[in-house]
């Protein structure tokens, strides 16, 4: 009888123990995986296991082979850096339920998503550690999410507030990187990542396609609905037709070449933020004071109400911006400006109606 043949293998040491998994398909690969490394962690938890060990088994475990690797890494930074930092690392059967809601209070000055995250891994890690008879009760269901702190809220820029931006960026190394924000409503880590093959200059298309992620790292998408067509306004395809390169080369590079980061995207803002401070601010008033905060992703929440200005429907709009939940993209729609107040008005009043009026 012929040996069934399997498209993938997945060969390694756990714990001491070897294991040889084959599957047709990666999902089913991964969750054969999974399914081994618990029984093998059944039969290989120490009673006297401290929270940095079985943390650790326990996203090797669970969350390697099923989350992106960078999310991975930030679940480490949670559990090493927030976690064992604050509990101490002790005995998990010796830790008590109140010393861990004191570790999830004292994280409630960072970001209401920052501290869901903390919060909802802390939970899997002891309902996990209860499952494996190192706690006595699941006290996981009695944690308590503390509030977190609201992030400021996206708006869009005003016309005064665009046309200060365009004029403060003119024929400056920001430009284009900053137009296509704007002009494309693309994240600043997608613009990071682009070469020239993504810009269709024929048809006037970005094709996006992949982004720079947290960690620094140029990644795909973290669903479908990143990979999208973009139409170029023709203003803008006439810049990027006078600065078109090799197709591997990157767009917006740094000015001495190579991706922006973290600390260049920075100083990129401050620079701009600094102009637009002498086109609209106050000069007997400190940077920035003399008008309401604008954080360069604003950009990208003026390219989405130009889309509702513009009679765009809002499914395509949610396409164009790589929503993956319509009701996003419909947050940043219900931030009305006052020209499409203005609008609903007279529509309202049957001034400009697309309707005939009938005697």
């Amino acid at each position: 009888m012929a040996t069934k043949k399997y498209k993938y293998r997945h060969t390694e040491i756990y714990h001491g123990v070897r294991i040889d998994i084959k599957a047709n398909t990666t999902k089913e690969l991964a969750e054969k995986i999974q399914k081994k490394k618990r029984k093998i962690d059944r039969t290989t938890v120490s009673p006297s296991m401290t929270l940095s060990a079985f943390g650790r088994m326990y996203l090797d475990t669970y969350k390697r082979e099923v989350v992106s690797a960078s999310w991975y890494q930030d679940m480490l930074t949670i559990l090493d850096k927030k976690m064992v930092a604050s509990i101490g690392d002790k005995q998990v059967s010796r830790i008590q339920p109140i010393e861990v809601q004191a570790f999830l209070n004292s994280c409630s000055h960072l970001s209401e998503s920052y501290v869901h995250k903390i919060f909802i891994l802390t939970k899997q890690i002891f309902h996990q550690a209860y499952r494996n008879g190192l706690t006595v009760s699941d006290f996981s269901e009695d944690l308590q999410q503390p509030r977190g702190v609201k992030a400021t809220p996206g708006r869009s820029l005003t016309s005064d507030e665009t046309d200060a931006l365009l004029a403060v960026i003119k024929d400056t190394p920001d430009e284009l990187f900053l137009r296509i924000i704007l002009q494309c409503g693309c994240r600043p880590g997608e613009v990071v990542a682009l070469t020239w093959r993504d810009v269709d200059l024929d048809a006037g298309i970005l094709n996006v396609s992949k982004a720079m992620k947290k960690d620094g790292f140029i990644a795909l998408p973290k669903t479908d609905s990143g990979n999208r067509q973009i139409p170029i306004p023709d203003d803008l395809l006439h810049l990027l037709r006078e600065r078109a390169g090799d197709p591997l080369a990157l767009v917006c590079p740094k000015q001495r070449g190579g991706y922006h980061t973290k600390s260049s995207l920075r100083k990129m803002w401050d620079r701009v933020q600094n102009g637009l401070d002498a086109q609209l601010g106050s000069n007997s008033a400190p940077l920035h004071v003399a008008r309401p905060p604008m954080r360069m992703y604003d950009l990208r929440h003026t390219y989405c109400t130009n889309l509702e200005k513009a009679g765009v429907p809002i499914n395509i709009a949610s396409r164009l911006m790589g929503h993956s939940d319509i009701s996003v993209t419909s947050k940043i729609y219900t931030h009305a400006s006052g020209e499409a107040l203005e609008m609903a008005r007279d529509l309202i009043n049957g001034h400009g109606s697309p309707v005939e009026k009938t005697v």
